[in-house]
C-alpha cells in the first residue's frame, strides 16, 4: 500500500485555475480579432487587385481615349499599343522599348511607383469635341486621380477614329499630355516620361 493510502485528492487552486481560464479566453479573443483582421487585409487587397485591373474599352471615342491614357499611366504598353494606330501606336511601342533596355534596378523602381498610379482610379471628364475628317473626332478633358492622397489633374487632347473592319470599336492615333492643374507630386514629377 505504499501508493494508495498515500495518495490524496489533489486540488488545483483557484488562482491557478483562474490564470489558465483568463489566458485560454484571452488566446481566444486574440485569435478572433486576428481572424478579422485577416479578413481585413485580404478584403482590401483583394479591393486594390480589382482597382489596379486595366480594363480596356473601345467602343466609343471616349471609352478608348480613356483606356488609352489609364494604359499609358500604367506603363502598359502592350495595351495602349493594342487599342492605337498611328502616331499613338507608334510612341506606345517605343515607350515599351525604352523600358525593355532600362537599367533593371530602375525598373524596379518605375514598376513600384506606376504600381501606386495603377490603385488609383482614374477618371476622364470631357469637356470639348470636334469632328475630323473620316469619321474621327477630336477630344479635349481633364484626367483625374489620386496619387499618393494627393489630387493629380492634367488637360489631355486625343484624336480618334474608327476601328478599319469593326464599326463598334474606336482606336486613338493622338494623344497630347497638356497642363497640370494641380501641384505635381514630387515622385511622380520625376518619374514622369
Amino acid at each position: 500500500m505504499a501508493d494508495g493510502g498515500s495518495r490524496r485528492a489533489r486540488r488545483l487552486s483557484t488562482p491557478l485555475v483562474l490564470a489558465s481560464s483568463s489566458a485560454m479566453i484571452a488566446i481566444g479573443i486574440a485569435a478572433f480579432i486576428g481572424a478579422h483582421v485577416g479578413e481585413r487585409v485580404e478584403e482590401e487587397e483583394r479591393s486594390r487587385a480589382a482597382l489596379a485591373a486595366l480594363v480596356v474599352d473601345d467602343r466609343s471615342a471616349e471609352a478608348v481615349a480613356e483606356s488609352f491614357l489609364d494604359a499609358w499611366r500604367r506603363r502598359s504598353w502592350e495595351a495602349a499599343a493594342r487599342i492605337s494606330v498611328g502616331a499613338a501606336h507608334d510612341a506606345a511601342l517605343e515607350k515599351r522599348e525604352r523600358d525593355r533596355v532600362m537599367n533593371p534596378e530602375d525598373r524596379e523602381m518605375a514598376r513600384e511607383v506606376w504600381e501606386r498610379l495603377a490603385s488609383a482610379p482614374l477618371e476622364v471628364e470631357f469637356v470639348g469635341s470636334e469632328e475630323l475628317e473620316g469619321g474621327a473626332v477630336a477630344l479635349a478633358g481633364v484626367a483625374s486621380y489620386d496619387f499618393m492622397g494627393a489630387p493629380y489633374r492634367r488637360e489631355v487632347r486625343f484624336e480618334v477614329e474608327p476601328h478599319e473592319g469593326s464599326p463598334r470599336a474606336f482606336r486613338v492615333r493622338r494623344m497630347e499630355l497638356g497642363a497640370v492643374l494641380t501641384e505635381t507630386p514630387r515622385l511622380l514629377e520625376e518619374a514622369t516620361p
